[in-house]
């Protein structure tokens, strides 16, 4: 017999086998125990979830010899065609080549006759979105008044290209990605079954890299069996899938930290010889700076999507990073995911994205040096192994206000750890000072203003700590001058608080914006 893949040879045959779908076989077993069975179901989520599976079982069950059945008995001979797909009856279509109008309509003049066997006539129509809009408007009469012994089952990844009509005449089925502890067992119970000895860890990874997809877990698996054999271990899984390490993103980590953008490429250049896919690079850097930002926020520990023996390197990265310059940095490599994914050359377009991301230490002098009313240092990002030139007048005076500055930053630094969301707000502030015992700090817009007002007397009580003495925050808003032109509509660019404060102090205004 010719090897079948996992996921076709242990595709769930009952409800009872669908992992993490509780809530949607309730909702079908209880239907068909009560009789109160939809003319048109549209089961909906992610790819490998059990969509098509789940549509396949319920038409089994409706149309079963013993049924209509909670579940079906797989023995008679309408459950094995069913299962087979050589069903007169049941009949599966695919929508992406089933998209013309002709085709709608031959499928609705046949849904004029009876069944020529079975229970219920029953069209399954896999990725639905894919249907044009005459397709769509071909079925509204049919999915409004069908005839009695017709059901239809639709199967779609993207819930927001069906139409509303089509919405509001199907009963919603939302399948959701499976967690990682269900994917972990079933991955487990699979190799068990196929007598392949796997470590924890190895099928720890396999699950993890399949992001809630069942489907995408097995052919992973799949892989990595055809690579290791009969024993696959963790180093087989990396070997295979070209995963990146937490100590590799660490030290990306730290080189955006440090603006260092010859060691960015360096290391760039190495996940290249070393063959790694840049496309899921990128996605698990994202993974690793979401991690970044559970810890910096003081998440439960719990949250984060790694290994035990990977938490303290996580850490250690996060300390690097203020809360506000993490949400900067995540912010700036989420905004080129899609850039990354298209690209025809994604090792360019992730070396763009990190040299983006890796320019944020120069903004935050920037800032520092905008926020004391001091000259803009004009110093290049710092080579590595070179010695360093001696400080330029325009570098002195700006490392002298930073100096001026380090209590009111130390303050700050100490909000974005105790409260990590008003301390967002107060390294977004337009100006901050210190005048005796006050805190002066002033903010672009009101509803920022209203947040820091609010936590006022947590903020005097860990200012007090800081400048060792009592101390009173002044909030104020920074409003436009009565004879000012009309506010210009806001824009990620304009509400920018470095473009804000370009504006302020130089003079500056956005002339033009384009989107890349």
């Amino acid at each position: 017999m010719s090897y079948q893949a996992l996921a076709r040879k242990y595709r769930p045959q009952s409800f009872s086998d669908v992992i993490g779908q509780e809530t949607v076989v309730r909702t079908l077993q209880n239907a068909i125990e009560g009789q109160r069975i939809h003319h048109a179901y549209l089961f909906a989520g992610v790819r490998g979830v059990g969509k098509t599976t789940a549509a396949r079982i319920l038409a089994k069950a409706l149309n079963c010899v013993k049924g209509p059945s909670p579940e079906p008995c797989n023995e008679c001979t309408i459950c094995r065609e069913i299962t087979e797909g050589i069903d007169m009856d049941v009949r599966e279509i695919d929508a992406a080549t089933y998209t013309g109008v002709d085709n709608i309509r031959e499928l609705r003049d046949t849904t004029q006759f009876q069944p020529a066997r079975d229970r219920n006539r029953i069209f399954i129509i896999d990725e639905a979105h894919m249907l044009s809009t005459g397709a769509w408007n071909a079925l509204l009469k049919i999915l409004e008044e069908p005839p009695p012994h017709v059901i239809f089952m639709f199967a779609t990844t993207e819930l927001n290209k069906v139409p509303q009509t089509i919405l509001s005449r199907v009963q919603k089925e939302l399948l959701r990605k499976i967690t990682l502890d269900d994917l972990i067992a079933r991955i487990r119970k699979i190799v068990d079954a196929e007598g392949i000895v796997a470590d924890d860890r190895a099928i720890e990874i396999i699950a993890r890299r399949g992001e809630g997809s069942v489907r995408d877990s097995l052919s992973l698996l799949d892989q990595v069996i055809a690579f290791g054999g009969r024993s696959i271990t963790a180093a087989d899984v990396a070997t295979v899938l070209g995963l990146s390490d937490t100590t590799f993103f660490a030290r990306i980590a730290t080189l955006i930290a440090d603006g260092d953008h010859g060691g960015i490429l360096e290391a760039l250049d190495e996940a290249s010889e070393a063959g790694r896919d840049f496309k899921m690079l990128y996605r698990d850097l994202l993974s690793f700076i979401r991690n970044l930002l559970l810890v910096a926020g003081r998440a439960n520990e719990s949250m984060l999507a790694v290994a035990p023996e990977d938490l303290p390197a996580i850490r250690t990265t996060a300390e690097k990073f203020s809360y506000s310059e993490l949400l900067r940095v995540a912010n700036l490599l989420l905004r080129d995911d899609e850039t990354v994914n298209r690209a025809e050359h994604q090792r360019l377009a992730v070396e763009i994205a990190l040299l983006k991301a890796a320019t944020f230490p120069r903004l935050r002098a920037v800032e520092e040096a905008l926020a004391g009313g001091a000259a803009i240092p004009q110093s290049a990002p710092r080579p590595r192994a070179v010695a360093e030139p001696k400080a330029a007048p325009a570098r002195r005076e700006a490392d002298q206000v930073s100096s001026a500055n380090a209590t009111i930053e130390s303050f700050i630094e100490r909000v974005q750890k105790a409260r990590p969301l008003i301390g967002g707000y107060l390294g977004a502030a337009k100006s901050r000072r210190r005048d005796g015992n006050k805190l002066l700090l002033t903010f672009a817009d009101s509803f920022t203003a209203d947040q820091v007002g609010n936590a006022r007397a947590s903020l005097e009580e860990i200012a007090a700590e800081v400048f060792a003495e009592p101390m009173t925050i002044d909030v104020k808003t920074d409003s436009p001058a009565a004879d000012a032109p009309a506010a210009k509509s806001s824009s990620p660019l304009r509400d920018d608080p470095i473009v804000q404060a370009f504006q302020k102090h130089l003079g500056a205004d956005i002339v033009e914006s384009r989107k890349r």
